[in-house]
């Protein structure tokens, strides 16, 4: 899609913000700006891994941005919104985020249509606006679930109250035409018939949420793509089937929080569930809990993941021919670059709310892993890793 430019994004960010406030002060109320920006650094205390982008050596890199949003209002059910992001990290790509009409014909329902965030989690809309939650960085383990983040269709919402009661229907439909990231590089992915229903209760100081997600996806992996192809000419039809890496994936969610003007605690678990053998299923959640004494807030937080594949026994034979061999081995390879994965993080940090559209955080993460890391997410090995490492982090806050 998009060369990976980084500072340049962030500099095209810089320019925009500077045009946009000049327009806006000549503006009617019609058009309103508003942006978010992070600046983040960290530090791994382990020179055998990488998580999350961060080695052995300070960095800025990995998760500050610089964010520019642009609605515009025609009437009291018309608007259209944009938003423009610019990431420092390798993982995201930088540009045009949202993109999106939205109809509200009443104060209950409003329709969103064009490119928007799939309503994957509690904090899908809020990514990377990180004044939005008390985290420095969102639960590792359980935001790294869903490999894709925005969609491109038709979103509508439903909100009314009963009592002491909140309920809000959402629904939505769409597709994906874009790339994801994983910690091995980019990888290019299409996905159709995406749709998904979540619903949220809120009642006095809980709120709970439950969503489903599906969608047929479309991978390009290149050298796995032609080995099933070869597979599956030769007869080996089982193991051809293993390696593709189109299907369906779902994805289930469920959450519960608690919050008063003193504590609160946090909690959301998902399942994702791959068709075919070379897509994982994913088991994740976190659980939070922290104190408000503002202007400050303390937390603690426990994440955990576990990445499963449902590995096909080798068929094909040993010993009948070279080339056989050669392409039982070429699999078996394959197979082993798929292992099972685990992972869990223990953080604990404390947020302070400096001004009231600045906050500056502090927040030190350990980091541990089962026997076997499969290198494609937050979690490296670089060699001689022992599945333990700490990133500590500092970061600033500023929405505007």
């Amino acid at each position: 899609m998009n060369h990976r430019i980084p500072h340049v994004n962030l500099a095209c960010c810089l320019i925009l913000l500077g045009w946009a406030t000049t327009l806006h002060a000549n503006s009617q109320d019609k058009l309103q700006f508003s942006g978010f920006a992070r600046v983040v650094m960290g530090y791994l205390d382990d020179e055998n891994a990488e998580y999350v982008g961060y080695d052995n050596s300070l960095s800025f890199d990995q998760q500050s941005l610089l964010g520019l949003q642009a609605d515009y209002t025609f009437n009291e059910t018309l608007s259209v919104t944009g938003q423009l992001v610019g990431h420092t990290g390798a993982q995201r790509s930088s540009g045009l985020e949202w993109l999106y009409l939205t109809y509200k014909p009443s104060n209950a329902l409003q329709i969103k249509m064009g490119k928007q965030r799939i309503p994957f989690f509690n904090y899908s809309d809020s990514l990377d606006v990180g004044f939005a939650y008390p985290w420095l960085t969102l639960p590792q383990q359980f935001y790294d679930t869903a490999f894709f983040s925005t969609f491109e269709g038709v979103l509508a919402n439903y909100e009314f109250t009963a009592n002491d009661w909140i309920i809000n229907y959402e629904g939505y439909w769409g597709r994906y035409d874009d790339k994801f990231y994983l910690s091995s590089g980019e990888i290019d992915a299409q996905v159709s018939g995406l749709f998904g229903v979540n619903a949220n209760v809120g009642y006095k100081d809980w709120t709970f949420r439950a969503s489903y997600n599906q969608g047929n996806t479309d991978i390009e992996l290149a050298e796995v793509t032609q080995l099933s192809g070869l597979l599956r000419s030769i007869g080996f039809t089982d193991s051809a089937d293993w390696l593709n890496p189109s299907g369906r994936i779902q994805f289930y969610q469920l959450s519960a929080n608690y919050e008063n003007l003193n504590y609160f605690v946090r909690s959301e678990i998902a399942k994702m569930v791959g068709e075919t053998g070379i897509v994982p299923d994913i088991d994740s959640f976190y659980i939070s809990a922290g104190y408000n004494f503002y202007p400050y807030t303390l937390y603690i937080s426990y994440s955990k993941r576990d990445i499963s594949y449902d590995h096909f026994d080798n068929e094909i034979p040993f010993g009948v021919s070279t080339e056989l061999d050669f392409l039982a081995s070429a699999y078996n390879s394959v197979l082993a670059s798929f292992p099972d994965d685990n992972t869990n993080g223990t953080k604990i940090g404390i947020r302070w709310d400096w001004q009231p559209n600045v906050a500056l955080k502090g927040e030190m993460t350990l980091v541990k892993a089962g026997d076997s890391i499969s290198n494609d997410f937050a979690l490296k090995d670089l060699g001689n890793f022992d599945g333990s490492a700490i990133l500590y982090q500092l970061g600033l806050e500023w929405v505007f």
